[in-house]
């Protein structure tokens, strides 16, 4: 399926509280009056939750930089033709560009930036899980940056082939329930979305796509002896062959589902290309 991203900072001056209030309120209601007329069957907003001890402990064991980012956005999208059609309504292009312009009192648009992936599923024990705010469960989202000696096909082919054979090899003793690459796409789609909201964005560079994994916070205090450091140290010098951790990000996230329908996805329409 093709999920649409955006991953959110807010501006400095803005304080952690009226920022959620604004993006748990005005923003998620604003996006939701648009979500069925985009084709977007589903629509969860992951909050990083800074200060939990799980969040620090990951970007720790995985050496990423600390300045991640507060919110990060999936949208699932059912048909991608029905999307397109949607972006090219002029009524549906002038409330986007309206709850854009509201979030610019909030958001950090420069540090801020959204990108199209594909799910490739690397671990699943049978078990649907969502990291809710009333469960034990924290969504680990990794951004990595891909070297810049490696295209994008490159790295995301030794990230699926070999990173992740890694992770599977140690199932047993790895806390996740769940782990996802979501393996960026260029698209011509998102070149019109940044057109129509505005210049300004991030546009990371090397964007590699995101890694999710679904952890149970209980399990992570039996996560020392000496062969989880061997298996951190093999997965993490894995890392380095195609992503510069220094400018990655890895944070902890809670999930609020605010929007959910079934979902039956089309092919995309030519190989691994959302245009």
């Amino acid at each position: 399926m093709i999920k649409l991203n955006y991953f959110v900072r807010k501006r400095a001056e803005v304080t952690a509280e009226d920022f959620r209030d604004f993006w748990m309120g005005n923003h998620a209601e604003g996006l939701l009056q648009l979500v069925d007329k985009l084709g977007i069957r589903k629509y969860t907003k992951c909050e990083t939750m800074h200060e939990d001890d799980v969040n620090k402990l990951l970007q720790q064991m995985y050496g990423s930089a600390t300045d991640a980012y507060d919110f990060a956005e999936e949208m699932l999208i059912n048909d991608l033709e029905e999307f397109k059609e949607g972006l090219n309504d002029a009524e549906i292009q002038k409330q986007l560009l309206q709850l854009h312009e509201d979030s610019r009192a909030y958001v950090d648009v420069s540090r801020s930036d959204i990108w199209f992936s594909v799910d490739v599923p690397q671990v699943f024990t049978g078990e649907e899980c969502t990291a809710t705010p009333d469960n034990t469960y924290l969504k680990g989202i990794y951004v990595g940056s891909y070297l810049p000696q490696l295209s994008l096909a490159e790295a995301q082919l030794h990230w699926n082939a070999c990173h992740g054979g890694m992770a599977r090899q140690f199932i047993k003793m790895l806390p996740y329930n769940q782990y996802s690459q979501g393996h960026r796409i260029e698209s011509k789609v998102i070149d019109q979305l940044k057109t129509l909201l505005g210049a300004g964005f991030e546009n990371r560079e090397r964007a590699l796509g995101q890694a999710e994994a679904w952890i149970d916070r209980r399990i992570v205090p039996s996560l020392q002896g000496a062969e989880v450091d061997r298996m951190m140290r093999m997965l993490v010098t894995d890392i380095s062959l195609f992503v510069e951790p220094e400018n990655s990000h890895m944070f902890a996230t809670k999930e609020h589902v605010i929007h959910s329908r079934p979902i039956i996805t089309e092919p995309i329409p030519t190989l691994f290309n959302a245009d």
